[in-house]
């Protein structure tokens, strides 16, 4: 068994090696599920094409080896640092998957028990499409048994982000933004950068007090990494002074509807904040209502919950020849046929649990393709509780 040194602070990087096994992996070939990634001319010169290699340029030392020889390895890491590597895009959280099915192409992550600076990280992620992305101003992660023991699950790891005056505005390519972070009593000087598709992330512990270095450093790491990000090298210290604003990050666009008091949450959320859609204020049919008026005409979306007879497997089965939406477990089939007057109507199925399912009837004008563009992007994003 393998742990760190005895670091002062509340949260301190543990690593645990057990288990001599024989590891056999067959080739990871990301990205064959038929999505295909294409290196940018500028991130392939940057990283040489290699993440841990590039990130390993960083100005720290005594980095926390994660692989073991014939041994599967566990950090905490997660737990220490519950914002580390965490993204969203405009619309939900960045993934990663082996068989590249995710949104994520490839992710590196190393971390150091620096004797100078303490427990750190750096990460950064490439990503098949580019698109902007953000942090979120609150982080979470449950705790390891592994280090924790069996009630380790129970506990909750928080924290919290502030922005600063530091921080640059998506051209389309490039940003870039410094937070400060707290978690387990701890407190960290995080920079976050985009270009393209090649997303870094760098945290820095901060608790001596000593403001300047802290940025010193922050500045030696764009330098070491050629990040060249210029609202880095030319800030100040006064630049890092917290502000009351969530200007830069993720602004959740789904609502929730069908709360429910045995979860303490809703049971199916609706990608319906980024859109004109408003709750309706007249009487209307279904549970939930949202409308709003276009140039062709109404514009209106109405949901169901009803009660069926078939587990998930049958459920689907009968819609399967239906054009429909994957969004992770929810599989949303529709139908839609233009009426008289020139409207479209629909309506969308998902099933949700305990033999219900939900259904979501919509209808626009046959001609607005803006009002068809709002309606299906709603469609396709439709989350339910499956638990």
């Amino acid at each position: 068994m393998k742990r760190s040194v005895n670091m002062k602070g509340t949260a301190r990087l543990l690593l645990v090696s057990v288990l001599t096994v024989t590891l056999a992996f067959s080739s990871c070939n990301t990205g064959n599920s038929g999505k295909k990634f294409a290196w940018d001319p500028g991130i392939a010169e940057l990283t040489g094409k290699n993440l841990g290699q590039w990130l390993r340029k960083s100005p720290f030392s005594n980095e926390l080896q994660q692989t073991d020889a014939d041994k599967i390895v566990f950090t905490n890491a997660e737990e220490v640092f519950p914002f580390m590597g965490r993204y969203n895009n405009a619309v939900e959280a960045l993934n990663y998957a082996y068989d590249g099915t995710g949104t994520i192409y490839r992710e590196e992550t190393v971390l150091y028990q620096d004797p100078e600076w303490g427990d750190l990280f750096v990460n950064a992620v490439l990503l098949f499409e580019d698109g902007e992305v953000f942090l979120k101003d609150h982080y979470s992660a449950t705790g390891s048994p592994v280090f924790g023991g069996v009630d380790a699950v129970m506990r909750t790891n928080s924290s919290s982000l502030r922005e600063t005056g530091i921080y640059g505005t998506y051209d389309g390519n490039r940003k870039n933004a410094v937070y400060w972070a707290l978690t387990g009593g701890t407190r960290y000087l995080l920079g976050f950068c985009q270009k393209g598709q090649l997303v870094f992330e760098v945290a820095i512990p901060a608790d001596k007090g000593d403001t300047l270095a802290v940025l010193d450093k922050l500045k030696e790491v764009n330098r070491a990494l050629g990040l060249d990000i210029t609202d880095w090298e030319t800030a100040i210290t006064a630049d890092l002074e917290t502000r009351d604003t969530r200007e830069t990050f993720w602004k959740d666009p789904f609502q929730g509807i069908y709360f429910t008091s045995e979860s303490m949450r809703d049971e199916v959320r609706l990608k319906l904040k980024d859109t004109p859609l408003k709750p309706s204020e007249r009487p209307f049919d279904g549970d939930y209502s949202f409308e709003y008026p276009s140039p062709g005409g109404k514009v209106v979306l109405y949901t169901l919950k009803k009660e069926t007879g078939k587990d998930e497997t049958s459920f689907k089965e009968e819609l399967q020849e239906l054009p429909s939406y994957t969004n992770g477990l929810n599989h949303i089939f529709y139908e839609e046929e233009e009426q008289v007057q020139d409207r479209v109507r629909g309506v969308a199925k998902t099933y949700c649990r305990n033999n219900t399912y939900l259904e979501i009837h919509y209808e626009y004008p046959a001609s607005d393709e803006e009002a068809r563009t709002v309606i299906h992007g709603v469609l396709k994003y439709v989350k339910v509780s499956k638990f």
